[in-house]
């Protein structure tokens, strides 16, 4: 049977949508670096559980239930959408080749989307609040009084000392949390700062430099470098511990990107375009102030 004007909106659609998904699929992120993915059931997810679990005790002679801090603490699932709209004259000019590469442009965007929106809320976290009712870098009552926020620039000093105070956090009931910092996080602006300081043999001060007084770098690859062209400030820096259970941003999704199209006759009559559009519901917020330090450079 030949093909009729008629057939191509829907004979389109199949193949844009599977280009969409390939290229989002293919599509490099940052963001399960630094998040816990977690699948939502609902419009609003309530992460009361945000607390340290108990810890090991001897058994003596009968077991002691301790109950989790609770904490009120809640992202609620926000609805996102692309569209373009293909002008049906292109359709019936045969001119296709154009509608793909806008398509896998769109998927591009959607993929990156979930990257701003991650490095967005970590470099938030000055000002909003996390699970304890406190900025979520700040100082933070818990187990005592600890601050995972600085404001050196960076330097061997400063990530040194991020680094120590970090492995010495505690949980909810003051024993030790056991963090692990791996990664350090920098905009474009500090990532050759970065590289240096993570992959000098010697050690990077220039005094010592100065002086010619040099020594092994104790900070060689002792963290990961990533860096975020999400970030805006062009100075703060963050110290992250990614191994953790709940990572310092916490991605909630609802409902993965679906692939659409508003390709009927009618439309087509109406309009004399056909839409192509994707949609999806998903949100970030905060997990464990734990797992991350940043600092806030004037």
């Amino acid at each position: 049977m030949a093909l009729v004007k008629s057939d191509i909106g829907p004979l389109l659609k199949a193949g844009l949508k599977t280009q969409f998904f390939q290229t989002f699929g293919e599509t490099p992120a940052m963001y399960d670096r630094i998040a816990t993915i977690i699948r939502s059931d609902k419009d609003t997810e309530q992460y009361a559980w945000l607390g340290a679990l108990p810890g090991v005790r001897e058994f003596l002679d009968e077991r002691k239930s301790q109950d989790l801090t609770a904490y009120s603490y809640a992202i609620k699932n926000k609805t996102w959408e692309s569209t373009i709209s293909v002008e049906r004259a292109a359709l019936e000019d045969d001119l296709y080749g154009q509608i793909p590469l806008r398509v896998k442009q769109m998927a591009m965007s959607a993929k990156q989307h979930l990257d701003s929106l991650t490095f967005g809320v970590l470099a938030s976290g000055f000002t909003t609040h996390c699970y304890d009712g406190q900025p979520f870098f700040g100082t933070h009552n818990q187990g005592g009084a600890q601050s995972n926020k600085g404001t050196d620039p960076l330097s061997s000093t400063s990530l040194q000392a991020a680094v120590t105070a970090m492995m010495r956090y505690t949980d909810d009931q003051g024993k030790v949390a056991g963090v692990s910092p791996d990664l350090l996080v920098v905009s474009p602006e500090l990532y050759w700062e970065a590289r240096t300081l993570l992959e000098s043999t010697y050690y990077p001060d220039p005094v010592q430099a100065a002086n010619q007084i040099l020594g092994i770098n104790p900070l060689m690859g002792s963290l990961k470098l990533l860096t975020s062209p999400y970030l805006a400030s062009t100075s703060n820096w963050y110290v992250m511990d990614t191994k953790r259970i709940v990572r310092p941003v916490v991605l909630q999704l609802r409902k993965d990107f679906e692939f659409t199209a508003l390709d009927d006759e009618e439309n087509a009559f109406m309009r004399d375009t056909f839409m192509y559009g994707v949609r999806a519901r998903y949100n970030c917020g905060f997990g464990d102030w734990r797992g991350a330090y940043g600092s806030l450079v004037a």
